[in-house]
């Protein structure tokens, strides 16, 4: 797992790095796509925001994705 870990981090690193040259076609919004695939990939929940957004959409945003631990602790609980 460490190799595929690695793997994953160089991928990235290297998105980025194209992304910083001049010279290369890469974007900044590639290696947004690049990093929210890999990490959903990873199992890991990632989010893309609209920048212009508020706090409060995207507090929503999240909270549609990954609701809070708490609730499903409470569906739970035989109170």
């Amino acid at each position: 797992m460490d190799t595929e870990k690695s793997a994953t981090e160089l991928k990235q690193q290297g998105v980025i790095e194209a992304a910083q040259d001049p010279e290369s076609n890469v974007t900044s919004a590639d290696v947004q796509k690049t990093i929210l695939a890999e990490s959903k990939k990873a199992g890991v929940t990632a989010f893309t925001f609209d920048p212009d957004a508020t706090q409060e959409e995207k507090a929503a945003q999240a909270r549609d994705v990954s609701p809070s631990p708490f609730a499903a602790q409470a569906s739970l609980c035989r109170c």
